[in-house]
């Protein structure tokens, strides 16, 4: 093991991107490497060969990383099959497979933060746990918002605050952020106008091993000036921002008024029970499990898939169906965004924007919350 002896969180280094772009190839000989393509809005998350098949300048996508590849939306959990007259338990054994997720924004890492109370809280899912464990996560601090992002009222962005839970973190060098959004140190220069760099920070023992042996290019320490330069950045980037809203105060009103005019309004007028928004959230979990059985009755498979609250169906239980009316599950999906923070000590929104972007009728829970404050 090269490197340090005492693994230190506050490990900094600034490199330049061909030096990145070499430490990632050789990740690459032990890790599948995952990272965005497609770019703007609509990048997607899919295994690369090389470092510059990703585009790191993304801003989203529509399937959240964490939530694809971490809790996957088909997951064959147990088999039976039927011999001698009984029943033999064919449990699936949780597939190994080492993969480095490579850029993810501040939002997606405090998604994968919230679904690990999920799933590796009170009860463990074996199959999350293994992937988990095999994950590496190289987090990239966001370099521009969209008019629909609101990471910055609920602590999940635009820089990543969390200490733990990821591997490494990337802040692109860059000119400070115009009025209007715009990097003025241009694509693909830092912010002295030379070569692009960026300030890596190791966040785990794992990644100060893999980096100290696998980077040709250490880089060099960030002085002052740079700390100093890029806290001007993240000052810059939050003035960016188009939605505002006093948090308290929205849950206090979610909590006086749960059945305020503006949720049936909503739900009467626009909502299409699609369930696009609880897909794209990177922080929905629920679930169905059922069965599947062949023509020969031989042999039945337990699938768990991704479910939706929007869904009718999702509440129909014996007896009855306890959200049956359309605004009820839009009134479930808002409060448990927005409110339910008693959960898991954490708000379950990161204020990525994708349930807005995806909307088909653009419902904005945002929107939704300040009519509630009225």
């Amino acid at each position: 093991m090269t490197g340090a002896s005492a693994f230190q969180k506050d490990y900094k280094t600034i490199i330049p991107v061909e030096a990145l772009a070499r430490f990632v190839e050789r990740l690459g000989e032990q890790y599948t490497l995952t990272g965005p393509v497609g770019g703007g809005l609509t990048a997607r998350f899919e295994d690369v060969s090389s470092f510059s098949q990703m585009d790191l300048d993304y801003q989203s996508t529509m399937l959240p990383p964490g939530k694809k590849y971490l809790f996957e939306p088909v997951q064959e959990v147990l088999s039976f099959d039927i011999s001698e007259g009984r029943f033999l338990e064919d449990h699936k054994d949780p597939q190994m497979r080492k993969r480095a997720l490579i850029g993810l924004h501040p939002c997606d890492v405090n998604a994968i933060l919230y679904l690990d109370k999920v799933f590796l809280g009170q009860y463990t899912d074996p199959f999350y746990r293994i992937r988990r464990e095999n994950i590496f996560t190289i987090a990239l601090n966001c370099k521009s918002v969209t008019d629909l992002c609101f990471c910055h009222l609920v602590g999940a962005g635009p820089y990543l605050k969390a200490r733990s839970g990821y591997d490494i973190l990337l802040t692109e060098l860059r000119g400070l952020l115009t009025d209007s959004g715009v990097d003025s140190g241009g694509s693909g220069a830092d912010m002295d106008g030379g070569e692009k760099k960026f300030l890596l920070e190791l966040a785990s023992e794992k990644a100060r091993d893999l980096f100290h042996a696998l980077s040709p290019d250490k880089g060099k320490p960030p002085e002052e000036k740079d700390l100093a330069k890029i806290k001007e950045m993240e000052a810059a980037l939050l003035k960016t921002f188009k939605k505002n809203l006093d948090m308290e105060a929205v849950q206090n009103a979610l909590l006086a008024r749960p059945d305020h005019h503006a949720l049936k309004e909503t739900a009467d007028s626009r909502c299409l029970s699609c369930s696009n928004c609880v897909m794209v959230c990177p922080t929905c979990f629920c679930h169905d499990v059922r069965d599947e059985t062949d023509l020969a009755l031989s042999r039945v498979k337990k699938i768990r898939r991704w479910d939706a609250c929007q869904d009718i169906s999702f509440a129909r239980v014996h007896g009855g169906n306890f959200r049956a009316q359309r605004y009820a599950r839009l009134r479930q999906f808002v409060f448990h965004k927005l409110d339910y923070d008693t959960q898991f000590g954490m708000k379950a929104t990161v204020g990525c924007g994708r349930c807005i972007r995806w909307c088909p009728t653009g419902i904005d829970l945002t929107e939704i919350a300040k009519a509630m404050m009225e």
